[in-house]
């Protein structure tokens, strides 16, 4: 019979070697493939082609040959030893390189400098990562051979956007200090101490610019860059007494002795008048400018600024009145009244105060505040009429835990407190309108103006048909035109009236739906809110509630904690 034997070649590939004997068992392809998978070249790329090729052959030989006699021997490559191989793929927007290697079958592995050559070669410039080059590399010589792997090998960097220019306070306002006291030794506070650091001298730096930034650039790994967006500017504004440091214009100054307040983009400095406390030995105060009191503000006395105060006591039956922010230390002390029984025009509290800032306070009762901003009373607000421009907020600066007992509340955004009303049912009532009332003057006069333009156009029209229909010689071409001119400019500002009426009429239904009361953790009975020419009045104690208009109807709903 035929024998089969595989031989190392000159290229140390594998041939197949058969010796042609006529007789026996026929030599097949099945027959040499369990050769070669009982041989020690089962890693090496088998040439099945050439396999098929070489029984062929044999049969063609042994076709002429007789019983027992040998033929010419056949030769044929059919084991290949090949190295392993390495595609690189990028993806679409060339921020990542992915290697594919085929493991090799008999041959050599590849190095992770083979790989890195072929990627460079393939345009992968940056963003390699030595590790995975590595670590593909050993994977690869580990997997059985003609096995498939492949690995992220470089990757790219997104740009980093510069950062927008920003304003650094270097002292803190008034109000900063004394929200947040300086603590003595044993951990304690003194509120009435509200030290030097209000104050500013001649020089001293207010405020300074951090310049925006310009990013940093980022790369495809093909080495394409890819550039930041640079960050947004601001202007540094100069307020009333700073202005730019000399050494350094990107630092605000101070150019005199003052009161250090925040305004936008910039800090503004007032002059100051600074006392320990206000009662009759000092008499009213009259400023043109900041004022500071350490200590309390005294029952009758008036204390009255074209710019902040800042009290560190308490006020007792007094008036307040300034141009910017009233910042209270302790808290808002008035005389009782009945607000229940009587008309809210009726009654005169003991504490009077307005401002067209902000209020902060500790705790108040018995007073009435009028201000353009926004109210936060930490801890207490009690029995006090209250007008106020911006949203009423009681409790701390996180969060409005505190209560809102009684009184008359006006607010323009919102209120929120942790408790609003009491058990005892004393009215609270809390009303929208200073906005409302501002909404529906304006509708008023667009609707005023309306008539007025609708009464003439009517004229207008009657006058242009009675011209109209004049004889021919008593006609008068001249005057037609001019009426008819009139009427339809009139007509005209007629419709861009009625649109500026609905888009009044919108705006005020859209604040309507807007405002709402909020109690964070009980709403009592006898509150009372109104919106408009709706209210209503809470007849029982609810949980945490928010209570608001919408469908034409006042609404208390609870507040769901997520």
């Amino acid at each position: 019979m035929s024998k089969a034997s595989l031989v190392s070649n000159a290229k140390e590939n594998i041939d197949l070697v058969l010796a042609p004997i006529k007789g026996g068992d026929a030599i097949t392809e099945a027959g040499i493939l369990e050769l070669v998978a009982a041989s020690q070249y089962t890693d090496l790329h088998v040439q099945k082609a050439n396999i098929k090729n070489a029984v062929a052959e044999l049969n063609d030989v042994l076709k002429p040959l007789q019983a027992g006699n040998t033929g010419r021997e056949i030769r044929y490559q059919i084991l290949e030893r090949r190295d392993a191989t390495v595609t690189i793929s990028l993806d679409s927007d060339a921020m990542t390189a992915t290697a594919e290697i085929t493991t090799a079958l008999g041959g050599k592995h590849l190095s992770a400098k083979a790989i890195l050559n072929a990627a460079q070669e393939s345009g992968v410039k940056k963003g390699f990562i030595k590790e995975e080059l590595v670590a593909l590399a050993q994977k690869a010589a580990k997997e059985p051979a003609g096995t498939v792997v492949s690995n992220e090998i470089a990757l790219g960097k997104m740009p980093i956007d510069g950062q927008d220019a920003r304003i650094k306070h270097l002292v803190q306002s008034a109000q900063a200090r004394i929200l947040k006291p300086k603590k003595r030794e044993d951990g304690s506070v003194d509120m009435r101490d509200l030290g030097d650091i209000i104050c500013v001298k001649v020089g001293d730096p207010l405020v300074q610019k951090v310049p925006l930034s310009q990013g940093k650039r980022g790369y495809k790994v093909t080495a394409e860059p890819l550039e930041p967006t640079p960050g947004n500017d601001i202007e540094m504004k100069c307020g009333e007494g700073t202005e730019l440091s000399p050494k350094n214009g990107n630092i605000l100054i101070s150019k005199k002795v003052g009161l250090p307040k925040v305004i936008e983009n910039g800090m503004e400095v007032d002059e100051v008048y600074k006392i320990k406390n206000v009662d009759v030995s000092t008499g009213h105060i009259i400023f043109e400018g900041s004022v500071i009191i350490d200590g309390d503000v005294s029952e009758g006395m008036k204390v009255s600024a074209t710019g902040d105060i800042t009290i560190g006591g308490f006020v007792e039956s007094a008036i307040l009145k300034a141009g910017g922010d009233i910042t209270i230390s302790g808290g808002i002390i008035g005389r009782k009244q009945d607000l229940e029984t009587r008309q809210v025009t009726e009654v005169q509290m003991s504490v009077n105060i307005n401002t067209k800032g902000n209020i902060y306070a500790k705790h108040c009762q018995y007073a009435e505040i009028y201000c353009d901003g926004d109210v936060r009373i930490e801890n207490q607000l009690m029995h006090s009429i209250v007008d106020i421009g911006g949203k009423l907020w009681v409790g701390s600066e996180e969060k409005a835990d505190g209560k809102l007992i009684g009184g008359f509340i006006k607010a323009v955004s919102s209120v929120h407190a942790g408790i609003v009303g009491a058990t005892a049912g004393s009215n609270t009532l809390i009303h929208f309108e200073r906005k409302l009332s501002a909404l529906k003057e304006q509708l008023d006069d667009v609707e005023s103006r309306l008539k007025s333009d609708s009464d003439k156009t009517n004229e207008l029209k009657s006058a242009t048909t009675k011209l109209k229909a004049l004889p021919k010689d008593k006609a008068n071409p001249e005057m037609l035109t001019k009426v008819v001119a009139t009427y339809q400019f009139h007509a005209k500002r007629m419709g861009e009236l009625l649109l500026e009426k609905q888009a009044l009429e919108q705006t005020i239904q859209d604040y309507m739906a807007s405002v709402f009361v909020e109690a964070t953790e009980k709403l009592y009975h006898g509150v009372e809110l109104t919106i408009g020419d709706h209210s209503d009045r809470s007849k029982r104690e609810y949980g945490p509630s928010k209570i608001q208009f919408k469908d034409r109807k006042i609404h208390i709903e609870p507040i769901v904690h997520s």
